[in-house]
């Protein structure tokens, strides 16, 4: 191989090298855009976990406030149903009382008042 040939073989691998070069130094760059734009949507979607768990966090706090709320005004209105159970339960008692007083009452005079009319009835009959 002659120096003349021998310079154009390497003349051409070096373009060919270049060629390859250039490509690289293209996909790079393309890389490089690709990466900067995920680091951007990344920064992006951070940012909105960051909203979220700072809402995640206010609504935590709201639903606690809530529960506690709840527990409070609830048992004070089972605690207010138990009292008025027991209540009723006594004002019960006491009507059933009295009327089972007025019944035996009741029953006392149906007996006299079956007893005067038979007294009744025989007093007319010796007239």
């Amino acid at each position: 191989m002659d120096n003349e040939k021998f310079q154009e073989l390497v003349l051409q691998q070096f373009n060919k090298i270049d060629r390859q070069l250039q490509s690289l130094t293209d996909g790079q760059e393309e890389l490089n855009k690709k990466v900067g734009s995920m680091d951007t949507r990344l920064k992006t979607v951070e940012e909105g976990q960051t909203r979220i768990e700072s809402r995640m966090d206010k609504l935590e706090s709201k639903v606690d406030k809530l529960e506690l709320r709840m527990e409070n005004e609830v048992i004070e209105k089972i605690r207010g149903l138990y009292e008025d159970r027991e209540v009723q339960h006594d004002v019960n008692s006491r009507v059933l009382a009295a009327l089972e007083r007025i019944e035996s009452k009741i029953e006392r005079h149906d007996i006299q008042i079956s007893i005067l009319d038979k007294t009744k009835a025989t007093k007319r009959k010796t007239r």
